[in-house]
């Protein structure tokens, strides 16, 4: 392992062994108001803007890491979606692969400003030490991909809501493609694929998972539905948008219906429950906590851990985290037994 990935496991584990118990928080209640249900003729308009044709892939792969337990390989290919900024139409990632060959992969989709991977590649390690080849993927705009914008990130939550959301599809597309060349050119089994998604992240991998049934699995660390109630929450990281749209008259209900198209809520359903496992904050200042109650209801009350502490401070259970992420992904895809539900552990069954 690279000497920075460990002294950062090492140091997380250290944390999450000393930080200070506190009382676990309540399962989250459901939400007294949410966004209309979206209707079947609505639905079908919604989902084919992610209507994906498989054609023959073009991609180059050399590697760049070998280490006892796993390979690291460079992965490069066209984005499905060619956009008018050049760099941003080379999708690439990074294929992480047990030495002990696997049939079973896993997407890790990253965080906002994620400047150099270092959580998502730590995040595919483990997942190549528990059994499954691993495909970070940075997506549209970040890393090398906003090359040609200068360093901007269109995919940070104060961005352009027209160019956020249209990156956000991008990325769900893009997504589609790598699961197909993970299928045909790795030569894992299409039916033992699935994906892992952190904060802005875990957004994609809800849609995706949602309105791709080639996924198995999809784990939403620190994710949360309705869109629209997060940027008008008006944290830190959705103040400037939130400005911008007051600024220009748009309000809650008329932004709803713009982010509507990629809102996890638009798509999610009670019959994908089973493959769904979620991690939240309890104290999140960038998905509140109702926002994310309303992502665990419209998934029909999933499996979930809840971890006290708010967006950034539950890093410190980075190895629980790691742990529960990989015991529900296996159950899924590798036919471990089935995690349990948390009101099976000890928690207050009311509210779940």
């Amino acid at each position: 392992m690279p000497r920075c990935l460990a002294c950062t496991l090492a140091f997380l584990l250290a944390s999450a062994l000393l930080v200070q118990a506190e009382p676990a928080p309540a399962p989250p209640s459901a939400p007294a108001t949410a966004p209309a249900t979206v209707r079947a003729v609505e639905r079908a308009r919604l989902l084919a803007q992610f209507d994906y044709t498989p054609t023959p892939i073009t991609a180059t792969r050399r590697t760049e890491e070998r280490f006892l337990t796993y390979v690291m390989d460079r992965v490069e290919m066209p984005s499905p979606v060619v956009t008018p900024i050049a760099s941003n139409n080379t999708l690439y990632g990074f294929f992480y692969r047990p030495l002990l060959r696997s049939n079973a992969a896993v997407i890790v989709l990253p965080i906002a400003n994620g400047r150099d991977l270092t959580l998502e590649k730590a995040v595919a390690i483990y997942l190549a030490h528990r059994g499954f080849n691993a495909f970070v993927m940075p997506m549209p705009y970040q890393q090398e991909r906003g090359r040609d914008l200068g360093g901007k990130d269109v995919l940070k939550m104060d961005a352009d809501l027209d160019a956020f959301r249209d990156g956000l599809r991008q990325a769900v597309l893009d997504v589609k493609r790598v699961r197909q060349w993970l299928v045909d050119e790795a030569k894992v089994d299409p039916g033992r694929v699935g994906l892992v998604g952190i904060s802005l992240g875990s957004l994609v991998a809800s849609v995706s998972y949602s309105v791709d049934p080639g996924f198995g699995a999809a784990a939403l660390v620190l994710s949360g539905g309705d869109l629209a109630h997060v940027v008008f929450h008006g944290s830190k990281e959705t103040r400037k948008i939130k400005e911008r749209l007051e600024g220009a008259g748009r309000d809650l209900e008329w932004t709803r219906a713009a982010i509507r198209p990629m809102d996890p809520l638009s798509f999610a359903s009670p019959r994908l429950r089973d493959g769904v496992f979620m991690v939240n904050a309890s104290r999140d200042e960038v998905f509140p906590f109702e926002d994310t109650a309303k992502l665990y209801y419209a998934y029909g009350k999933p499996g979930i851990m809840l971890l006290p502490g708010d967006h950034y401070s539950v890093a410190v259970f980075l190895p629980v985290v790691l742990e529960g992420v990989a015991r529900h992904l296996r159950s899924r895809l590798l036919g471990d037994e089935p995690v349990r539900r948390a009101a099976e552990v000890g928690l207050p069954r009311e509210g779940l």
